[in-house]
């Protein structure tokens, strides 16, 4: 079993939130949180400030939230996380599958070439993997010198400002009245693509249960699963840039397996997936995936993940994935701050 040392490195903490705490830190923001949570909140800006800890979101944060219909529930998580992670994004699962693909062949093969992705940025953009969506182009010197003029900003501080106000909107998504407005507007186009995931991967669930034989062997089925439908096209791609026209670099199933293992983001979703198919009377959830696509990139890439009893109980005391890539996990903001409290 391959243990990783060494991915997280800086000075500064990267500390993943589930948005149960985001919606928690919201309500302290607006005043109307407890005051332990009050005081978590003060603690945390002030270490974000000092630039000690980094808050990042990543693309399951915007998607939960802007399918939340309550409007006070969205703008309070959004003040927090204006406030908090300054937008700081992670980058998405795709590209990151990617470059551990092509690091993992390199130190196999020894080729492909690397392909180096930074894991953090700025904006939804980055979350992903578009390109930055506002920009002032096709303006004249003089039509920027005016624009200079009138708001008594450069041109660069004027961006930003627009820039982060694009980004707080985009983020909360219009109000209640504007959402029935906006022709066209659908909160809920990615949950009915996540609707699509969950009926294709309850096909494996229902045939663990109803085969003998597949029953026995539940990670076979997991892995299988994981190579061929949810990381296959980088898979492929990965193929073809280092020359192996079979797509068959591998001897047998143990190379397989050990090859989707040392892929960092992949081994937290394959063990994830597995401890909670133990529960052979589990019903999936669309946020079961969610939570499992975050935290496949936040357990190998972050310091610290901030999660919900449920989901810490797996990835601790059945899947050991805080021992696995040397990141703390808690199911509580109180046990961060203490935690904070000790090493910052």
């Amino acid at each position: 079993m391959v243990e990783y040392e060494g991915l997280k490195s800086g000075s500064v903490l990267d500390i993943y939130l589930d948005l149960n705490h985001w919606y928690t830190l919201g309500r302290a923001v607006s005043g109307h949180g407890d005051k332990p949570t009050r005081e978590i909140y003060t603690k945390l800006r002030e270490l974000v400030q000092s630039g000690a800890i980094r808050l990042p979101l990543s693309s399951v944060h915007y998607m939960e939230l802007t399918e939340n219909p309550n409007d006070t529930q969205r703008r309070q998580a959004g003040d927090a996380m204006r406030e908090l992670s300054r937008f700081v994004a992670m980058a998405p699962l795709t590209k990151v599958v990617r470059e551990e693909m092509r690091e993992s062949f390199y130190n196999r093969f020894g080729r492909p070439f690397r392909q180096p992705v930074p894991k953090f940025g700025v904006g939804a953009g980055f979350a992903f993997g578009e390109p930055d969506f506002l920009v002032l182009k096709n303006r004249t010197d003089e039509q920027r010198a005016e624009l200079e003029r009138r708001t008594g900003l450069s041109i660069s501080e004027l961006t930003a400002r627009l820039q982060a106000r694009a980004e707080y909107m985009l983020l909360v998504g219009p109000n209640g009245e504007q959402r029935q407005q906006l022709e066209g507007y659908d909160p809920y186009a990615a949950r009915r693509m996540a609707d699509e995931e969950l009926k294709s991967f309850n096909i494996m669930v229902e045939t663990l249960r109803i085969d003998p034989d597949i029953s026995q062997r539940p990670q076979d089925a997991i892995w299988a699963r994981e190579l061929l439908h949810d990381v296959y096209d980088a898979y492929l791609e990965t193929c073809a840039a280092g020359g192996f026209i079979s797509n068959s670099p591998f001897r047998d199933k143990e190379g397989y397996s050990d090859f989707l293992l040392s892929l960092p983001t992949t081994r937290v979703s394959i063990m994830m997936k597995f401890h909670y198919l133990r529960d052979v009377k589990r019903e999936w959830k669309i946020n079961d995936f969610r939570d499992i696509h975050a935290l496949s990139l936040a357990i190998p890439y972050c310091d610290v993940v901030v999660t919900d009893k449920k989901v810490w109980d797996v990835t601790v005391n059945r899947a050991h994935l805080d021992t696995a890539f040397g990141t703390r996990i808690f199911s509580k903001l109180g046990q961060l701050v203490d935690y904070l409290g000790e090493v910052v």
